[in-house]
């Protein structure tokens, strides 16, 4: 019998705080990488380059909230209750709880030594892009 831990589906996607969204969507498209989605505002997008994924954030990190240049991001495609429900009966610190968020929804958790780690639900109505495959 699989518990339900083994059944959630998490994707990560680091993310990178940046000054200039467009410059660097460029430098990594030189590289090969291709843009798979983004917000309307054009802030936030998603590349995917050599197997992966990476986000880039034309917003400074925030530090109060344990934020660094790069940050630990996944994409759930579990549901955030689920997700939270396995993290708390686990004991692992709830930062906030799952809340809606211009692209969707998000829950944060915190690890042992104090990063903070951010689980999105990206609502395919608020952002712009060919989504997954």
């Amino acid at each position: 019998m699989r518990n339900m831990a083994d059944e959630l589906d998490l994707v990560l996607q680091p993310m990178i705080h940046v000054n200039d969204v467009g410059a660097t969507v460029a430098m990594f498209e030189a590289l090969g990488g291709e843009l798979v989605q983004g917000s309307r505002d054009g802030d936030w997008v998603q590349i995917r380059i050599g197997g992966a994924e990476i986000g880039l954030l034309a917003h400074p990190p925030n530090p109060a909230q344990g934020e660094g240049v790069v940050e630990l991001n996944f994409e759930s495609k579990s549901r955030l209750e689920d997700v939270e429900q396995v993290a708390r009966s686990r004991g692992i610190e709830i930062a906030r709880a799952a809340s809606d968020e211009q692209f969707g929804r998000q829950l944060q958790l915190r690890t042992p030594d104090g990063l903070l780690v951010k689980i999105n639900e990206i609502d395919g109505d608020f952002v712009t892009g060919s989504g997954r495959d």
